[in-house]
């Protein structure tokens, strides 16, 4: 039953022929997903990155724009990134809006990639929480247009309720440390390093005992990109859909029905005697 609700076998990476990685600030991409990143590296795999801001609000941009990108360029160069480009959005003021997914769309399909990787839609940061959104809706709108594409989004500030990948960074742990540390002017402010390898070592919990650390993603299919709404009921109503009988929902914590929901099924039945 527990197989249902996160895996239990790890994956080595997730399969595609491109990829590319849509990150709020330099150093999302690499605490996010610098595993996968360096996993890619090691198989061959084409991997982009947008930077939608150069981070440059308040304390954590007090380093300067430049400081931020060449850092970030060092970063994914280690990581065997085949691009990186700058969109320089304000910081702390990302919008998901027609410019932003027309930008998003058209990076997309420039980049080839068949796999996009953002934060997800449940992260703290604003900037994070929006480009999560830019991103679905551009993928779904090229879906509909016929793409072939998925969307894997990841955990930086808040863990992902939902994680349908694990993937086994164990290899790639020291060179994503590595990355992370390439970051001075971020590691000077707080130890991110410590609390994303920390999560990731949390990560391992449904893992045989040879994986050290892991990154979560959920998955999006084209299917699943299509038809979206999944993406916001609630744990108590995924767990219905998943059949899990083994625990049944009680009824009090049941969605209330809308108002009015009743009277508009029973509608049919009115003047009934039988």
């Amino acid at each position: 039953m527990e197989s249902r609700l996160t895996p239990y076998e790890p994956s080595t990476l997730i399969a595609c022929s491109s990829a590319l990685v849509f990150a709020p600030h330099p150093d999302d991409e690499v605490l996010g997903c610098g595993g996968l990143l360096a996993a890619y590296q090691a198989a061959g795999i084409p991997a982009h990155v947008v930077l939608v801001t150069s981070g440059d609000y308040g304390e954590h941009g007090k380093a300067g724009v430049g400081v931020r990108e060449d850092e970030t360029r060092a970063a994914t160069d280690l990581l065997g990134v085949t691009s990186v480009d700058f969109w320089r959005e304000k910081d702390r003021g990302v919008h998901c809006d027609e410019r932003t997914i027309a930008k998003a769309r058209e990076a997309i399909l420039a980049s080839g990639a068949d796999l996009i990787l953002t934060p997800s839609i449940h992260e703290i940061h604003p900037d994070h929480r929006a480009t999560a959104w830019l991103v679905l809706e551009a993928c779904r709108t090229l879906v509909l247009e016929g793409r072939n594409l998925r969307v894997a989004m990841f955990e930086i500030g808040a863990p992902l309720a939902r994680v349908d990948v694990l993937v086994d960074i164990t290899a790639h742990e020291a060179r994503k440390r590595e990355a992370v540390k390439l970051y001075h002017s971020q590691l000077d402010i707080s130890p991110f390093d410590d609390f994303i390898f920390a999560l990731n070592r949390f990560r391992t919990y449904t893992m045989p005992a040879h994986v050290a650390y892991a990154e979560a993603y959920c998955l999006l299919t084209p299917e699943q990109l299509r038809e979206p709404r999944q993406l916001s009921e609630s744990e108590l109503m995924r767990q219905e859909r998943l059949q899990l009988t083994d625990i049944p929902m009680p009824a009090a914590y049941r969605p209330a029905p809308a108002p009015g929901l009743w009277q508009t099924l029973l509608k049919p039945f009115r003047g009934q005697n039988h």
